[in-house]
C-alpha cells in the first residue's frame, strides 16, 4: 500500500556540462572532470558528496551506517528540511515508526507546506495503526493540494485498511476522475466493490484494471472469486486459468478452480485442481476436505473417507470433516462408526441441526429409538421450520406409540408445509392405530384433497384392511 517513499534519495554522478572538453589532463591521464569525487568519510564537510554517499548505504540497506552519517549532515546542516525527512524515511524503513514520526514533525516545521513529507508521514502513522491521525494528515494535504491523486489514493487505502469500503470505493473514484489510467485505483476500487456487494461493478473495475495490466495474476485471481460468487463458475474457471497461466505456482487459483468444477458438478476435474493445489501447498486440510467431499458426491465412500481422515489430522477442530466423513460411513451402514464421528462433530458445533438430523437417522438405524428421539429434539429446537424433521421425529414416536406426540409432531410438519400430503396419511395411521376411525377418515380425505390421484373407493366398515394396506404403503 505505501508508496515508494525513497524515490528522492537517488542520486547523480557529479558532472561539469559548462567545462564539457575543456578539462585538465592529470598525470594518470583521462580528463578529469569525468572523475567522480569520492566522499571523504574523515572530511565530511561536502553536503553534496554526503549526502549521496547516505544514499549510497541506504541501497546497500546498510541503515545503522546510514544514520550515523546522516546525524553528521543535520549536525552541520541543521535546518535542511529534506536531511530530516530522509531520517524519517529511514527509520520507517526499519520499522522505527515512532521515531520516524519524531522526524517528520520537525521536516514540517522547517518546511510546512512540502505535501510529500505529510503523505509520508500518514503513511507511518498508518503503520502505526492510528488510522484517525493518518486521515487527517492526508485531508490536510488534500487542502493543500485538492488534486493531489497520491494523496486520495492513499486515503482510500487507509479507509479500505479500517473497512470502511464506502469512503475508500468514494476516493478511489476520485482518483481516476483525475486520472482514467490509474491501474491500481481500479484495482482497489474493484477489490471494494466486492465486499460491498457490487459484484457487477467490481468485475467491471478489475476488468478495466486488467486492460492496463493485463500481467497482474492477483487482479485475475480477484475477477476469478467475484465471478464465482456470482455463480459464473465457467467464467470464474478462465479467470483463474489465466492467473496460473501468468504464475503456475498460485495454489488458492488451482484450489478456486477445483471449488468452481465442483459447483457444476466436474467432481473428477475438481479432484484434479484440489491435487494440484496439494502439490504446491502440501499438507492442506482444506484440499483433502473438499477431495473428500467430491469422492462422497461420486458415491466413493471409502475414498471420500480416506481424505476426510487426512483432512482431520491436519485440523482435528474442523467439525465439517467429522461430519462428512460420518455420513460415508453412514452410508456404508457402518452406523457405529457414523454416530462417533456425529459425536465428535457436535462437540466442535453443537448447534448444527444437520449433524443432529444426520445423528438421528443413524441411532434409528440401529434401533436406538430413545437416542434418536432425543436427537431429533434437538433438530426441530434448532430448527423449527424443518418440517422434514418434525415429520421424521413424528414417525418415531410412532414407532414407541408416543401418539399423542407424534400427532402434534405431524401437525407441525403439516403447519411448515400445508401441501405435503405424508403427514396427513401418517395422522390417520395413528387415528386408525389408536381406534379413533372417524379423525382417521378426515385426515385420509384431506390427503386426497391435495393428492386426488390417491383417492380409490373404500367402506371404513366393511374395507378396513384395503384402507390400511393403503396407508402402510405411503
Amino acid at each position: 500500500m505505501q508508496m515508494n517513499e525513497f524515490d528522492d534519495l537517488d542520486y547523480f554522478e557529479d558532472s561539469d556540462s559548462d567545462n564539457e572538453g575543456t578539462g585538465s589532463y592529470d598525470k594518470n591521464g583521462g580528463n578529469s572532470k569525468n572523475k567522480k569525487r569520492k566522499f571523504d568519510i574523515n572530511n565530511p564537510s561536502d553536503p553534496e558528496l554526503l549526502e549521496e554517499y547516505i544514499t549510497e548505504l541506504f541501497d546497500k540497506q546498510e541503515f545503522d551506517e546510514a544514520l550515523i552519517h546522516i546525524n553528521k549532515y543535520i549536525e552541520l546542516f541543521p535546518y535542511s528540511s529534506e536531511m530530516w525527512h530522509k531520517k524519517a524515511l529511514i527509520l520507517d524503513g526499519i520499522g522505527k515508526f515512532d521515531e520516524a514520526i519524531e522526524y517528520y514533525d520537525k521536516a514540517i516545521l522547517l518546511n510546512p507546506n512540502d505535501t510529500e513529507i505529510h503523505l509520508n508521514k500518514a503513511i507511518t502513522l498508518e503503520n502505526l495503526e492510528k488510522y484517525e491521525d493518518s486521515i487527517q494528515t492526508l485531508l490536510n494535504v488534500m487542502t493543500m493540494e485538492p488534486d493531489n491523486t497520491e494523496a486520495i489514493f492513499n486515503l482510500g487505502l487507509t479507509y479500505e485498511r479500517i473497512e470502511k469500503y464506502n469512503e475508500a470505493a468514494e476516493c478511489f473514484r476520485k482518483v481516476i476522475c483525475l486520472d482514467n489510467t490509474h491501474k491500481d485505483a481500479y484495482y482497489e476500487l474493484g477489490y471494494c466493490y466486492d465486499f460491498l456487494d457490487m459484484l457487477e461493478e467490481s468485475i467491471i473495475a478489475y476488468k478495466r484494471h486488467l486492460d492496463l495490466a493485463p500481467l497482474n495474476y492477483n487482479a485475475w485471481y480477484n475477477l476469478g472469486i467475484v465471478q464465482n460468487r456470482m455463480g459464473r463458475f465457467m467464467k470464474a474457471i478462465e479467470s483463474y486459468e489465466m492467473s496460473i497461466a501468468i504464475r503456475e505456482d498460485l495454489s488458492p487459483a488451482w484450489y478456486n478452480m477445483g471449488n468452481a468444477y465442483a459447483s457444476l458438478g466436474r467432481l473428477y476435474k475438481a479432484i484434479d485442481c484440489y491435487n494440484k493445489a496439494l502439490e504446491l501447498k502440501n499438507e492442506d486440510p482444506y484440499c483433502y476436505h473438499n477431495i473428500g467431499n467430491a469422492y462422497e458426491e461420486i458415491g466413493e465412500y471409502r475414498k471420500a473417507i480416506d481424505y476426510f481422515t487426512k483432512s482431520i489430522v491436519l485440523d482435528p477442530k474442523n467439525y465439517e470433516s467429522f461430519y462428512g466423513r460420518g455420513n460415508c460411513y453412514y452410508c456404508l451402514d457402518e452406523y457405529e462408526k457414523a454416530i462417533n464421528d456425529f459425536n465428535s462433530s457436535l462437540v466442535l458445533c453443537k448447534d448444527f441441526s444437520e449433524i443432529w438430523y444426520s445423528k438421528a437417522d443413524a441411532e434409528l438405524a440401529m434401533g436406538k429409538t430413545a437416542e434418536a428421539l432425543k436427537s431429533y429434539e434437538r433438530v426441530v429446537k434448532l430448527e423449527a421450520k424443518n418440517f422434514d424433521a418434525w415429520f421424521d421425529y413424528g414417525c418415531a414416536l410412532v414407532d414407541t406409540k408416543s401418539f399423542t406426540k407424534a400427532i402434534s409432531a405431524f401437525d407441525n410438519a403439516i403447519k411448515h408445509n400445508p401441501k405435503w400430503v405424508e403427514p396427513y396419511y401418517e395422522k390417520a395411521k395413528v387415528y386408525f392405530l389408536s381406534g379413533d376411525y372417524a379423525k382417521g377418515i378426515e385426515m385420509l380425505e384431506e390427503a386426497f384433497k391435495i393428492k386426488p390421484e390417491d383417492r380409490f373407493d373404500y367402506d371404513i366398515n366393511s374395507g378396513f384392511e384395503k384402507v390400511m394396506k393403503f396407508l402402510m404403503k405411503k
